[in-house]
């Protein structure tokens, strides 16, 4: 009788100290995982706020390029800056769309500072801008330089809201809620 009495003397306090210290460390795992995810998301905090400091000026920027675009490609301002004397028609159309490709693709980049929706907003504006050159060329196929560039004018002129009055206006709604 005495061996099962020692032996319980043994495995109780030993099964209490085993209980204690899984109890313990569970807790302390638990505590060390909370304070390794708060330190995480400080870090992250940090690095976040330091990514603004050095991106919140190029986003500006990336803002202000894509305005100039979208003024640059109306099509008031693309037929008043390429129109030439001496254009024929499909010369100045060919030159109003390969204006049109040119501004775009030399501001492909600032759509990495840009919002989806507002880089939408402008690929939409560039492509009905063309829409809007091409329907008009092919309304008068054979007009001079001086006739398409009046044409384009006046058919853009009877558009309650050019696209690219709409994307300017986005980009600046857009612009004050985030800056």
């Amino acid at each position: 009788m005495e061996l099962p009495l020692q032996i319980l003397v043994v495995i109780v306090p030993s099964l209490v100290v085993l209980f204690v210290t899984y109890f313990m460390m569970k807790n302390n795992a638990e505590t060390m995982q909370k304070f390794f995810q708060e330190e995480i998301k400080l870090r992250r905090e940090e690095i976040k706020s330091l990514n603004q400091n050095i991106t919140g000026p190029l986003r500006v920027q990336a803002y202000e390029r894509m305005i100039l675009f979208l003024e640059r490609i109306s099509p008031d301002n693309l037929v008043l800056r390429l129109h030439q004397p001496d254009m024929n028609g499909p010369q100045l159309h060919g030159e109003i769309i390969r204006a049109l490709r040119s501004e775009y693709e030399h501001n492909l980049s600032q759509q990495v500072y840009l919002s989806i929706g507002a880089w939408q907003m402008i690929q939409t504006a560039k492509e009905e801008t063309a829409k809007l050159v091409n329907l008009t060329v092919d309304s008068v196929p054979s007009a001079t330089g001086l006739q398409l560039g009046q044409s384009i004018i006046n058919n853009a002129s009877k558009l309650k809201r050019l696209p690219t009055d709409v994307a300017i206006e986005y980009l600046k709604k857009e612009f004050a809620e985030n800056f």
